[in-house]
């Protein structure tokens, strides 16, 4: 794991670890703004070397390179984080999209961990979601560390490719987000941090 990305010495055990995990995905590879060429380039095609040199995440659908990131971060320091991946549909809200969460057991406890593209979140328990304003279409778990690859080589798109559905038309989703880049407001690429059901703008979802 390249030597920039380790956790600080300070950092504590448990939830302090992890805040400070959280804390070195903001700052190496801050959200931003991309264009149609971007967008059908390089969405979902980078390993974590790339993400890492390029320096930056798609603002409007920074979990699959982030969540990426930080399990290489997570496993250079000995902790085996489980990856959910959960595809969904929420009517009037954009097409069907796929969502990459993370759960981590650590001390006894577990934490969602969390990158969605209008705050980050960090929460005690596991994954969770409202399936009276989402519609599942799949929701699958798995140890991306027991699989035969190398986690620096694998792309989000691959781990896509091991549990998606037919259901997500991608020129849908790049339109999607192209309309979204047009009319955005620059909080879109603040990072917020949720530590609490109640206070996390996810709240009804």
């Amino acid at each position: 794991m390249p030597g920039e990305l380790r956790i600080p010495t300070f950092c504590e055990t448990g939830a302090g670890l992890l805040l400070c995990v959280v804390d070195l995905i903001h700052q190496s590879v801050p959200k931003s703004v991309w264009d149609m060429e971007r967008l059908k380039k390089s969405f979902g095609n980078r390993t974590v070397p790339v993400i890492l040199a390029e320096g930056d995440v798609m603002a409007f659908g920074p979990c699959p390179d982030r969540t990426l990131v930080a399990s290489a971060v997570l496993r250079h320091h000995g902790i085996r984080p489980t990856i959910v991946y959960h595809e969904r549909r929420v009517p009037g809200f954009g097409p069907s999209t796929a969502h990459i969460a993370m759960e981590i057991d650590l001390g006894g406890r577990t934490w969602m961990m969390d990158f969605g593209s209008r705050e980050t979140r960090l929460i005690e328990g596991g994954y969770y979601y409202n399936p009276e304003v989402e519609e599942t279409l799949a929701l699958e778990r798995f140890d991306l560390m027991a699989m035969d690859f190398d986690l620096m080589d694998i792309t989000p798109n691959q781990i896509f490719g091991l549990v998606a559905t037919e259901n997500i038309d991608m020129e849908l989703k790049f339109e999607h987000y192209a309309k979204q880049a047009r009319k955005y407001s620059e909080h879109i690429v603040e990072d917020r941090l949720a530590l609490d059901k109640s206070h996390s703008v996810y709240y009804e979802l």
